[in-house]
């Protein structure tokens, strides 16, 4: 049986990839890509990881610690386009696990897989935040840098307000 794979358009697909994401836990973008392929929606990875973004789909992890894909509080579902600035505060409350600043550098630590998301996030947010210079994102950490100290401040009591305190 030969299966034809079509080039949808971006709504379509992101409306395939939200359904995909929705029924099942996929823990990779290679997994998720088959799971596509199955739907006859062919893609790539770049295109993946932009529409996840949009979608607000972020890692999360379940009772025995395996990390899936979910829609972030299914902010999609409605009317409203969050702004970057409330799609970084949201994945923050979401996945922020800590914040730690030393001298003119943020270390932001995250849920695994979440980190380049946020980093995306941020660099967007930081246009209009100048105490940011720049941010690198791994895989659960965020290097956010500042020019100076106080700065750095700055830019910790804006964050930790959306970090989840430990208990």
């Amino acid at each position: 049986m030969i299966v034809r794979r079509v080039n949808v358009n971006k709504e379509t697909r992101q409306s395939i990839l939200k359904k995909v994401i929705s029924e099942n836990n996929i823990e990779n973008q290679s997994e998720l890509i088959k799971c596509l392929e199955k739907e006859n929606v062919r893609t790539t990875q770049s295109t993946i990881s932009r529409d996840m973004r949009e979608l607000n789909i972020i890692k999360s992890h379940n009772s025995s610690g395996r990390s899936y894909y979910r829609i972030l509080d299914d902010y999609t579902s409605t009317e409203k386009k969050l702004t970057d600035e409330e799609r970084l505060k949201n994945v923050i409350r979401e996945t922020g696990v800590s914040l730690v600043q030393i001298e003119f550098i943020n270390v932001l630590t995250v849920l695994p897989g979440n980190g380049q998301l946020l980093g995306v996030l941020i660099d967007s947010f930081r246009q209009s935040f100048s105490e940011i210079v720049a941010c690198v994102a791994g895989d659960d950490t965020i290097l956010i840098l500042s020019k100076s100290k106080e700065d750095a401040e700055i830019v910790n009591d804006y964050f930790k307000q959306f970090v989840p305190e430990k208990k």
